[in-house]
């Protein structure tokens, strides 16, 4: 996506304020698809009053891949109408749902490759968690850090044909435990943020992800800072090389210290924020890792 251009079909921004220029300018802005493969769309009660301009722009980019800001705030049918000539061009879309009950249904998109779902309304819940339950096998990043921690309860309910294909994935989880299972419904994935709700982990049959390669980690809340939450003690990792934590508390040093060992994982880089640490860990860190990073509180 480019910085320069507006998402929105205003006449002052670019690209519709070259078309008032002169004729000239004109046609080079039609003569221009990529001008043309960004925008926004507000799916409310004035949609159909909204939707010629929107066509209209979206056959000037002529084929290109489009990046489109899709705002749900009533019935998605008639959104799902106006996009459906275009559905293989959308390579990049953003969902934000407001007062919306439906799902927009995605599994069709297959030129789709990054997804990032937001949440603005508790209406919105069930809707979301239907849109995201069914992914195009295409897509390879997807960024729901925005919405509701997710739970394995609710991971119960996704296909994971459309999941299997990601490569990088940003998600809030309502407990430690969904971990474990997020990695068993993605095991493409070669990077992942997880934030949340960190506590304990209980009963969970270990599970080896050979893909990931970077892991960063920030909990909203934990049970118990001095707790050791498990987490390594069910993961082997043989790939990772970058991995982020902040504000974890104390470290669990032998816990940490088993799972590289039996990952036999070279990291090239370690980073910790908020994190506890003795001095001989981090001398012992400093010895073992290219790039170990403390990196201070703000």
């Amino acid at each position: 996506m480019s910085d320069d251009l507006s998402f929105s079909p205003t006449q002052r921004r670019a690209p519709l304020i070259f078309t008032r220029i002169c004729r000239q300018w004109r046609e080079v802005a039609l003569g221009l698809p990529w001008l043309w493969t960004q925008l926004r769309l507000i799916a409310d009660d004035d949609l159909r009053e909204r939707a010629y301009l929107y066509d209209l722009w979206l056959k000037r980019s002529r084929g290109c891949p489009l990046s489109l800001k899709l705002e749900c705030c009533t019935d998605l049918s008639e959104a799902r109408s106006l996009l459906q000539p275009y559905i293989q061009q959308i390579s990049s879309l953003e969902l934000t749902f407001w007062y919306c009950r439906d799902p927009f249904i995605l599994e069709d998109f297959h030129g789709l490759k990054e997804l990032i779902v937001r949440k603005y309304a508790d209406d919105s819940k069930l809707a979301i968690e239907r849109t995201i339950s069914k992914l195009p096998v295409n897509l390879r990043k997807m960024n729901i850090l925005d919405l509701p921690w997710i739970s394995c309860k609710q991971l119960d309910f996704v296909a994971d044909s459309g999941w299997a294909h990601l490569t990088h994935l940003e998600i809030s989880i309502r407990r430690l435990d969904a971990f474990p299972r997020i990695l068993r419904l993605c095991p493409n994935l070669s990077s992942v943020t997880i934030l949340g709700i960190f506590d304990q982990i209980e009963n969970q049959e270990p599970v080896t992800h050979t893909n990931l390669q970077c892991l960063y980690m920030c909990p909203s809340l934990c049970s118990n800072w001095d707790m050791e939450l498990g987490l390594f003690k069910v993961l082997t990792l043989p790939n990772l090389r970058v991995l982020q934590a902040a504000d974890m508390g104390s470290w669990p040093q032998e816990e940490f210290q088993a799972f590289l060992t039996r990952s036999k994982c070279s990291l090239e880089c370690l980073a910790f924020r908020g994190v506890s640490l003795t001095d001989q860990q981090r001398e012992e860190y400093a010895a073992l890792v290219p790039c170990f990073e403390i990196i201070m509180k703000d």
